[in-house]
């Protein structure tokens, strides 16, 4: 097999390499690397173009602000184009014979293209052949409606088509009918395993210190995987060339961003951010709530080494952690990661990126109470997971047509699923019980390449890939097994670093766009995910109690096949971009529970979960304007998502958690003519209720009510839908150094009351009723924002 994968590795390169056209030996190459002038930061998808020639001498920067191009046997001039930066032209004499120019591009001012540093030209979206590709910045979330004053890109996720948010004021989301735990999440390379704050309310990430956001709904680089539904790949904002300092104070949160410079060749960024949502407390007269204890914080850092013309080092960090605490009761839990990145340029051609990566995410509860007889019991409950990461990409230009990518990634990953340890406390002696769930490692190895092609005159644009994995679980640990009737057959002790159990899996990759015309294309991709991590949540929002396990013998791997196709149109030089997308996935060995599951520090955690089979299917549809006074965009998903598990609805189908058919969302930018220095934001959510389960009827049964309950997702939640606007005002002036604005929203602005839970009581008569709890009504903020 391994023969075989290398000879098409090599053979399909270069099959295409000989339909592209044939370049007169006169020819010469020139590469280089792009920039920011500011910060320094590399620039992708900026196009590159001679000027005054036909359309297929020209390119785009890769991920890593590179680029090449073969330029004709004559004096040319060449233009680098970016939206958001002024466009620079430079005289190459063919006489001179440069073999690299770098250049490094301008930002314009916030005042006029603050909303659409996309870093990617106009049509990209419409030439190349990612599908589900949706990309924000830091600016652009800016904008949009906030949240108790903090601006989150995860909440602006949650307005693009096909993503819809997991509950009201969750950072959860859950993208074309999956589920939360089936979306990876990457923060300059390392995994978050849970991106929220405050049971959900906010994200992990600080405005203030990213840069780029991209989400792949369905197509998915073949250098990533491990997930079924997304990848959201967050970029660490890098430090400026001068020094700088950006913030912000909000009415329960602030934060605060340094960079600059140090010495030469280095820049670095330290960003903080603390909410006091616990100093409004102490306003409080129940003593119960003035000595609670409520916040979270995050801290980020960065720095970035310019070795030399062929080498880049890049160290970040982030820790962030919530405390909640009150008469004997707290918690904590938090994130902690680490990247280090090395980039290499061996020649015009080839360049290598290599990243090691940490991740650790943690949960600690501890309660103190009284027994009868005054002795003080305490309580710890401790869970968790950590991860190391190693990955090299090696990047081959065949020429500007054709472009390999390849490399090899391994993941060690430690599962804490739960420990409790109780302690009775007496003068004497420490009587303790403890529970645990077994801890479990795993190993996961995977080899990758894609090759990307522009043929017939760039017309077409192909890419296609394949990820060769291999999943280990690792002792020590403590195995269990279970027959069909998930009863326990057998039970082995695993020695520590015995590799006892394997799993392999092919995931094919392939993606096109071709080009109708110079407005217009068509797209297809196919791709094949598979998950070897499984997330055991309490709820479909996520909560900060949720267990990750391992596959191991008795729970098979997540696996997941989608295809995608869609009609992509530009119009008025496309500003503005229409968009429909069809989408089809099926999944294999899917989870689910059983009725009445035990998943708290169950050891023989296989005996309550369920596999079976799913499928959702869907349409997405979007127009979207991103220049002019006048910018937003509408999108509409209709969505289906259906499961099917031996053991769970007597074996029927029934609508997954994330079936809700009809998605509409309305985002409105206005910056007003008249006055430059006021920018008006309006955006509207509408989605069908959540599916849910609710008693039927009951029985008495020893003195006791017993609930019956319906079939499994039979009901739906009320219809969500939710307006909130924002008014943001330019303080500083243009030409000065110091800016600042000021942001004030309006969250609900109707004030809807969304239901966050249903309820079941019962009166004093007997009956039962339900009774619905919702968070926020009508939300207003205000933030101040400031830069110098």
């Amino acid at each position: 097999m391994g023969v075989h994968f290398f000879r098409y590795l090599v053979v399909v390169p270069l099959f295409f390499l000989w339909l592209q056209k044939p370049v007169a030996q006169e020819a010469w190459t020139i590469t280089g690397q792009i920039t920011d002038v500011r910060s320094g930061e590399v620039l992708q998808g900026v196009f590159v173009r001679v000027v005054n020639e036909d359309a297929s001498l020209h390119t785009d920067s890769d991920s890593w602000g590179s680029y090449t191009l073969l330029l004709p046997s004559r004096d040319v001039v060449l233009e680098f184009f970016c939206p958001g930066y002024k466009t620079e032209r430079i005289d190459l004499k063919y006489a001179q014979h440069k073999k690299r120019v770098d250049v490094a591009l301008e930002a314009l001012s916030y005042l006029i293209e603050d909303l659409i540093v996309k870093g990617e030209r106009d049509d990209n979206r419409i030439r190349r052949p990612d599908m589900g590709l949706e990309r924000i910045t830091s600016q652009s979330v800016k904008k949009i409606p906030l949240l108790l004053g903090e601006a989150d890109i995860i909440k602006a996720l949650h307005l693009l088509p096909g993503v819809l948010q997991a509950s009201e004021g969750s950072s959860g989301f859950i993208v074309r009918g999956g589920s939360p735990d089936q979306n990876l999440v990457l923060f300059d390379h390392a995994t978050i395993y849970n991106p929220s704050h405050m049971m959900g309310f906010f994200s992990v990430f600080n405005n203030d210190a990213i840069s780029d956001v991209q989400l792949y709904k369905g197509d998915i680089p073949a250098m990533y995987g491990g997930r079924l539904s997304s990848l959201l790949d967050v970029e660490g904002r890098q430090g400026l060339s001068d020094f700088n300092v950006t913030g912000g104070i909000g009415l329960i949160t602030s934060r605060l961003a340094v960079s600059g410079p140090i010495g030469k060749d280095i820049t670095f960024l330290a960003a903080a951010r603390r909410t006091y949502a616990d100093a409004f407390l102490k306003l409080s007269t129940d003593s119960t709530i003035n000595s609670a204890i409520l916040h979270f914080y995050d801290l980020n850092g960065k720095m970035r080494w310019h070795v030399n013309e062929r080498n880049w080092v890049t160290f970040s960090l982030y820790n962030g952690s919530d405390r909640f605490g009150t008469h004997g009761i707290g918690f904590n839990f938090g994130n902690s990661i680490g990247s280090l990145a090395w980039t290499h340029r061996f020649s015009q051609r080839l360049s290598v990126h290599t990243i090691a990566s940490g991740t650790m995410y943690k949960f600690d509860f501890k309660a103190t109470s009284e027994q009868m007889d005054g002795l003080p019991i305490e309580g710890r409950w401790l869970a968790g997971i950590k991860e190391a990461g190693l990955r090299t990409d090696f990047i081959f230009r065949w020429n500007e047509q054709v472009q390999t990518r390849f490399g090899w990634s391994g993941l060690y990953q430690w599962f804490q699923p739960g420990n409790m340890r109780l302690a009775l406390q007496s003068k004497d002696e420490l009587p303790t019980f403890e529970a645990n769930m077994a801890r479990k490692q795993a190993m996961v190895n995977t080899l990758y390449f894609s090759n990307e092609h522009k043929i017939f005159e760039e017309r077409l644009h192909l890419r296609y890939g394949l990820r060769l994995t291999r999943f280990d679980n690792v002792g020590p640990t403590k195995q269990y097994y279970v027959d069909d009737a998930y009863e326990v057959t057998g039970i082995d002790s695993i020695p520590s670093g015995k590799f006892y159990h394997h799993e392999y899996g092919a995931e094919p990759r392939v993606a096109l766009s071709f080009m109708l015309n110079d407005r217009m294309s068509l797209k297809a991709s196919y791709s094949r995910t598979m998950q070897f991590v499984h997330l055991l949540s309490f709820s479909s929002a996520g909560s900060p109690l949720d267990i990750w396990i391992p596959a191991n013998p008795s729970i098979k791997p997540q696996v997941a096949n989608q295809y995608s196709v869609g009609f992509f149109n530009g119009f008025s030089q496309n500003k503005i971009q229409a968009s429909v997308e069809l989408f089809y996935k099926n999944l294999n060995h899917v989870l689910d529970f059983k009725d009445h599951p035990r998943l708290l520090l169950n050891d023989t955690i296989e005996t309550e979960i369920r596999l079976g089979t799913g499928y959702s299917y869907g349409l997405e549809c979007m127009v979207k304007k991103e220049r002019g006074d006048l910018s937003g965009w509408i999108s509409y998903t209709w969505l289906r998502s259906f499961r099917k598990i031996n053991g769970v609805n007597q074996d029927k189908r029934y609508p997954a958690s994330s079936d809700r058919p009809h998605n509409v969302s309305v985002v409105v930018n206005y910056q007003f003519p008249f006055y430059r220095r006021l920018e008006a934001s309006v955006n509207w959510i509408y989605s069908t209720g959540q599916p849910f389960v609710m008693p039927e009827g009951r029985y008495w049964f020893f003195d006791e009510f017993i609930p019956v309950y319906s079939a499994r997702n039979a009901y739906r939640m009320p219809d969500y839908h939710r307006m909130d606007a924002s008014l943001i005002i330019h303080l500083g002036k243009k030409e000065g150094r110091f800016t600042n604005e000021l942001n004030l929203s309006v969250y609900n602005v109707y004030g809807r009351k969304n239901p966050w839970m249903i309820n079941y009581r019962m009166s004093l008569r007997g009956a039962q009723y339900t009774e619905m709890t919702y968070l926020f009504g009508i939300v207003p903020s205000v933030t101040w924002n400031f830069s110098f």
